[in-house]
This record gives structure tokens, sequence and C-alpha cells, in this order.
């Protein structure tokens, strides 16, 4: 991207005098962090429901990849504010405004080559460590009253330094950083709500499948609670352990779901058997998620998810949000790895194994 050419080095800014330019280094910053914040905010919705990303499992890389797509809407969206209102929300927090020399607002293209000076000399191009260097240089700069490289040929100027637009950039800060757990709790939410069909409850057990990162392979819970094959499967799933998928029994009252089971049963087998956890966590999410008693900021998520993993391959019975969860477990002729991956291994010398859930949830009121 072309850069003016009087920022041709960034430090050798010339010191200027007067009234076009503020040096308020912190200021600048604080109101650069508001600004990150909300576009962090709008990725991290965009992920959340568009793409349908686990946000409360985000890897340290998806993070750092994060940080440079919001570098990216940055560059696109910062210019828009400086041309509709030469300010951005962090920047009028504390009464910062940029024009051209003019007094009139900045062209987008302006915008956007200031924007980009900000990203190359201020930021460091957001790599990890250099950028930690260019706040440095570009603090030191500030301090010194030179002109940043990327605000030369602008005004920028202060309004005032009032004492409450410190405590309005603490609300801001707090309000927006509150979205981030916000949206997490959101995601823990179906799709469907309140009384499901059938097709309503395959699309939430299908969202908590994605939303937990389980696979099943080449088949997916179709529209009609049956599993069916997947038209195209281009990843090869590596199944460690038997798994028979559990065929889902509805319990129908005037058309809406009052209850869902399934029964597995295995004889006589020498692979590994796999727990159950995949099948029953969605399940139960989808049915239990979408009572009027789980709200948005509900622990009902968490708490069924924690009781079902805590006892795989054992026998267990609660109640949450106004429906019965019961499970059977009974197996002889395997035992238990005690893994993360949770897995029933073969006892040598056995003659006879045998494996066999049942598993139901049901509505205490209907």
């Amino acid at each position: 991207m072309s850069i003016r050419t009087e920022m041709s080095n960034p430090d050798l800014a010339a010191k200027e005098e007067g009234k076009s330019q503020i040096f308020y280094p912190w200021r600048r910053f604080l109101a650069r962090t508001i600004d990150l914040l909300i576009y962090d905010v709008l990725w991290s919705c965009i992920l959340a429901f568009v793409f349908h990303v686990n946000l409360a499992v985000r890897s340290g890389w998806g993070s750092l990849f994060d940080s440079f797509v919001i570098v990216g809407i940055m560059l696109v969206v910062e210019p828009i504010w400086l041309h509709f209102f030469a300010t951005t929300p962090g920047k009028a927090i504390f009464g910062l405004k940029i024009t051209s020399p003019a007094g009139r607002k900045l062209l987008y293209l302006e915008g956007l080559e200031r924007t980009w000076g900000v990203i190359r000399y201020g930021m460091g191009y957001n790599i990890p460590i250099y950028i930690l260097f260019r706040f440095w240089k570009s603090y030191k700069l500030c301090k010194e009253e030179v002109i940043q490289p990327w605000d030369e040929g602008i005004i920028y100027t202060l309004k005032d330094t009032k004492w409450y637009r410190s405590l309005i950039w603490v609300g801001a800060f707090a309000g927006i950083f509150a979205l981030f757990p916000t949206i997490t709790y959101i995601q823990e939410l179906p799709p469907n709500r309140g009384d499901l069909t059938v097709a309503q409850f395959v699309e939430n057990y299908n969202y908590y499948s994605d939303y937990l990162g389980i696979d099943f392979g080449d088949e997916y819970l179709a529209e009609n609670g049956k599993w069916a094959g997947k038209a195209f499967d281009s990843v090869q799933t590596i199944e460690l352990g038997i798994n028979e998928k559990p065929e889902f029994v509805f319990t129908i009252n005037n058309g809406y779901l009052t209850g869902v089971s399934f029964a597995v049963e295995i004889k006589d087998s020498d692979g590994w058997i796999e727990a159950y956890d995949k099948y029953i966590v969605p399940a139960s999410l989808a049915f239990a998620c979408a009572q009027k008693e789980v709200g948005l900021f509900s622990q009902t998520p968490g708490r069924i998810t924690e009781l079902i993993v805590s006892n795989s391959f054992k026998s267990f019975h609660f109640e949450e949000a106004g429906i019965t969860f019961s499970c059977d477990t009974q197996y002889a002729g395997y035992q238990d790895n005690f893994t993360m991956i949770r897995f029933l291994i073969p006892e040598e010398n056995e003659e006879e194994k045998y494996f066999s859930i049942n598993f139901s949830m049901m509505k205490n009121k209907l």
C-alpha cells in the first residue's frame, strides 16, 4: 500500500509547535485500546455466530490469527469513522479529533493511508515482540512532542481534559470487555428454545456437536432423528474404539418432545468400547438448554456436561431444568482405562464380555 512520502522515516519526524498536533501518549493509547476492543468484539461475533467457533476453547494460535484479523478490520473500519465523524469511538471519549489542515473531515483514502501508517509504524504490523518495540518508539516520540509519522499533514486536536472522560473510558472498557463472556454464554444456548419438535431437537443436537467439536465420522443426525450418511466427507476419521451409534427414541405429546432415550447392547466384542458421552452430552444440552429455566448466564450447560463426563461408564441420575436424566450402564469382561479419552478395554482370559447402556431424559411436567 502506498504511504505518503513524508512518512519515509518515522524516527526523524520534525518537531512541530502550535495547535496542529496534541501529544498525550496515554490518552491516545487508551483511545486506541477501546477501538481495538470494538473490532475484537465484532470479529468474535462473526466467529461465534457465523462460523460457530467455540470461543471458550480458542487456542493460542487461533488467538494470534484473530489479532491479525482485528488489525485488518481496523484498517477497513477506522477510515470510515474518520471520514464521517473525524474521530473514532475511543478518541471521542477523550475529545480527540482528526481533520485535514483545511479543517474538513478526511477522505476515506486519506484515513486509510493514516491507518496503514499506524499499523506500520505504530504497531509494527502486529508482529509479536516487534509491536512492543514500536509501541515504545511511538511513546518516546510523543513524549518528546514529535509528530508521529502517520500524523504528518493532518490536524490532531483535543477538545478538553475534563476529569469525567477517564470515568467514561473505564465504563466503556468494562462494558465492552463484558461482551466477550456474554458472547460465550450466548453460544451455550441452542438455536431452538421452548417446546421442541424432533426436527428442532436434531438442529440443536447438531449445533452442540459442532460447538463441542464432536465428529461422528461419515454420518450425521438427520432431520428425522435417524443417522444418515454424509454426501461427501473429505476428512477421514480414525475410530479408536467401538461405538455402535445409538438409535434415539422420541416420546411425543401433541407434536412436541417430552422425552428422548436410547439403548445399546454389545456382546462378546474384543474391541475397545468408547464412552457414549459424545452422544449423551449434545443430546442432553439440546433438550435441557431449550427449556425456559435455562437463561443467558445459566450454569446449567456446564453442570450437565460435568455430571455426564465425570460418570463415563457409570450409572447416574439427576435433574436439571425440569428434566430428569437417567443412565444405567452395565459391563463385564472389560476394564476402564481411566484416561482422558475413556475406553473400556477387554480383560485377558475373560470369556464373557458384555456392555449395555440405557439412557433417558424426560420432562417432569408435560
